[in-house]
């Protein structure tokens, strides 16, 4: 279960378009990052996609990706122009094909392929109708579902939602949100040939009056359990709330949200921006990692956590179109690995559930405090954005997190849910973590 958010230049203070996007997946399915060169390639060659094989392109560009270690496609990501793209789960009546393109695929093949967002949203379409899209998308857990994404990049944005090989998409003014649910009723620009008489055919609506996208393909039942209707509608009201000034710092704070209430804790979390896992039923997901992207006419700037646990987690800098990882950032697989920086903060992240009140308490001013050093820095101008910025700024991550962790057995015990300290034991056990 994911959230995405995105502000155009018309509704954020400095006239660039601001993205962000928490990536809600297992809470044990680590997610890297990439960074993939801008390559060339022979005609006839292919592309090995997660289940499929396609042909590839002439020329693919440079790309960021935040990227499940197990697949070839990414849940958000940007190219060295500008265009950057996050996907979400959508459940619909319309069942997945058992091979495909999975949403993640299309994904980085159009950030591979596109130079603006309106080619990027054209490239998924193209693969979409040529492909389909299918196949599991679970890592241990196994699901598959349908996509949407929110396209964008300095000038435009789009919102794009599928079913099977069909669309629909609209042309994003001002501010827009999507979580695990389809989010266009009848406020479509666009839609798919067939879509419209396949709702009539099996009775999803009476007519092409009466067709709400919404409405026809929703399935009621994996949508309540998702709670994408009250994600999507929190992150609708904290983009309107500041409407006209948004910053880098509010995209950061909305993929922090848990509701707007100080009382939570994660085993009575719920559908909250800022997702915390609890069970293998209905909360099964956790923000494994997050992205924020600054786009205007000059630069690029993305700033990722690189852990789970937005609220917990410090961001830093990682730019295209020509730098690199940062210095010292090790990549995660399956089970723990205490050289991977995901697992580091990972470990810590489960041993705070038992201070969990305590431990935001003592680590978000810390992380308040570098951050807005951070951007103000580099946004201000006061620092040119650059491989040692990337490399400082990683380094002062590392060591808050590093720090924090050493603290945690000084903090007030909370006693969370039976079933919930069961549930991350388990995970604990399966992960190899002392």
């Amino acid at each position: 279960m994911c959230d995405t958010v995105v502000a155009l230049g018309s509704a954020t203070k400095d006239g660039v378009t601001l993205f962000g996007k928490n990536s809600d997946r297992e809470p044990n399915e680590v997610q890297n990052i990439k960074i993939h060169s801008r390559q060339q390639y022979k005609a006839g060659e292919t592309v090995q996609c997660t289940y499929i094989t396609i042909p590839q392109v002439g020329e693919t560009n440079r790309v960021l990706l935040c990227q499940p270690f197990w697949m070839f496609g990414a849940e958000m990501g940007a190219n060295e122009h500008g265009v950057v793209i996050g996907n979400e789960a959508v459940f619909t009546r319309e069942k997945p094909a058992p091979i495909g393109l999975t949403g993640m695929d299309l994904l980085r093949l159009a950030l591979e392929r596109s130079r603006t967002a309106k080619q990027g949203l054209d490239t998924i379409i193209d693969l979409l109708e040529e492909y389909g899209q299918g196949g599991n998308c679970g890592y241990r857990q196994k699901i598959r579902y349908m996509n949407t994404f929110l396209i964008a990049d300095q000038e435009e944005a789009y919102v794009l939602e599928t079913v099977k090989s069909w669309w629909v998409w609209k042309q994003v003014k001002d501010v827009w949100s999507i979580s695990n649910v389809i989010s266009l009723g009848k406020d479509y620009d666009a839609c798919s040939p067939g879509l419209i008489e396949n709702a009539i055919k099996k009775r999803y609506c009476k007519s092409e009056a009466d067709f709400n996208f919404r409405k026809c393909y929703s399935d009621k039942i994996m949508t309540w359990g998702a709670k994408g209707t009250q994600r999507e509608a929190r992150s609708r009201n904290l983009l309107l709330q500041k409407k006209g000034t948004l910053v880098t710092t509010d995209f950061m704070a909305i993929l922090r949200d848990h509701g707007g209430t100080s009382e939570l804790t994660p085993d009575k979390s719920g559908g909250t921006i800022c997702m915390h896992a609890a069970d293998k039923l209905i909360r099964r997901s956790q923000s494994v990692c997050s992205l924020v992207g600054n786009i205007g006419k000059d630069r690029q700037l993305y700033y990722t956590t690189s852990a789970a646990n937005p609220c917990m987690s410090p961001y830093h800098p990682i730019f295209l179109p020509d730098t690199a990882t940062p210095a010292g950032y090790l990549e995660g697989s399956a089970g723990y690995d205490a050289e991977s920086f995901w697992w580091q903060s990972e470990e810590l992240h489960r041993q705070a559930l038992w201070h969990f009140t305590s431990a935001l308490g003592a680590i978000q001013p810390q992380i308040n405090q570098y951050e807005q050093e951070m951007i103000s820095t580099i946004e201000g101008g006061q620092l040119s954005p650059n491989q040692a910025t990337i490399d400082e700024y990683f380094a002062r991550a590392r060591t808050i997190v590093k720090d924090w962790g050493a603290t945690l057995g000084g903090l007030a015990l909370e006693k969370p849910k039976w079933s919930f300290r069961r549930y991350w034991r388990n995970y604990n056990k399966i992960d190899g973590i002392a």
